[in-house]
């Protein structure tokens, strides 16, 4: 029987040796971030059914542990105050997401308080006209901490505040220096969302970054699967294993073939004699 071989072609063996760890490193890569997704996930979960919590509780915690956090406030809007955040789509439409300033009176504190997605002109020729609410409210929102920096053009530049005030992020800088200036300093630094169920607010479907373990682990695969193929690659082009098994000499004749050719030989003679 064959034994098995190799015949190692020099630039075969040296791409295996040099992407085969990579491309368990990066499998393995994927896995660890399928599990830092995984306890990001149920982390948040646990903040979001956590019983509610006022704002000066919220200010006690570090900014990674705001995330998802049921946060009551109690107070009013400011007057005339409308931020409105470009480049908001849904359902394929442009639009803007409204920001009022909320005054927590529990705390001392401005908010940044998202009301939610309202259309805009595609154009750009005009902003929505948004009003404000009037009056005392208590209501629940939710604090919301990106997951990054934003991606933006170039950065707001503000002179003064002009309401209605279109901005790029509501996490600029200069937004923000601007509205200290003008709130005397007491501005939360964590944005909050206004829950659903609550008034004053409109379209709050807010894109949903997606957490979900399932993607790395796809991705995992897809990285292993390489593995596997350019190692089964090797061993075929390196070896002999294709022809293991496979016996060599002619093949053997039939019984019947073998009869006739007796009986042909013997015919032979007959004819000679």
């Amino acid at each position: 029987m064959t034994a098995l071989k190799l015949d190692l072609e020099w630039r075969t063996t040296l791409a295996t040796v040099l992407l085969f760890p990579g491309l368990i490193a990066l499998g393995f890569w994927q896995l660890d971030r399928a599990q830092e997704k995984s306890e990001l996930a149920l982390s948040e979960s646990q903040r979001a059914t956590a019983a509610a919590i006022d704002v000066v509780s919220l200010l006690e915690m570090p900014t990674e542990e705001r995330a998802y956090r049921a946060v009551t406030v109690n107070g009013e809007y400011v007057p005339d105050a409308v931020i409105l955040l470009d480049n908001q789509i849904r359902d394929g439409r442009y639009g803007h997401d409204v920001y009022g300033i909320f005054y927590d009176r529990d705390s001392g504190q401005h908010i940044l308080l998202n009301r939610g997605w309202v259309p805009g002109d595609a154009s750009r020729r005009s902003v929505p006209q948004v009003e404000v609410p009037r009056g005392e409210f208590a209501l629940s929102t939710s604090a919301y901490v990106p997951p990054g920096e934003p991606y933006i053009l170039a950065e707001d530049q503000f002179t003064s505040l002009e309401w209605p005030l279109l901005v790029q992020t509501v996490s600029s800088p200069a937004l923000r220096k601007i509205l200290r200036d003008d709130l005397s300093g007491s501005l939360v630094a964590t944005e909050l969302r206004l829950l659903a169920q609550e008034p004053t607010g409109f379209r709050r479907d807010w894109p949903v970054v997606n957490v979900s373990p399932e993607k790395h682990q796809g991705y995992a695969v897809q990285w292993f699967t390489m593995a596997a193929a350019l190692l089964v690659f090797f061993v075929i082009r390196s070896s002999n294993i294709l022809s293991l098994g496979r016996v060599g000499g002619p093949p053997k004749k039939s019984s019947d073939s073998s009869s006739d050719t007796v009986s042909a030989k013997e015919n032979t003679a007959d004819h000679k004699e």
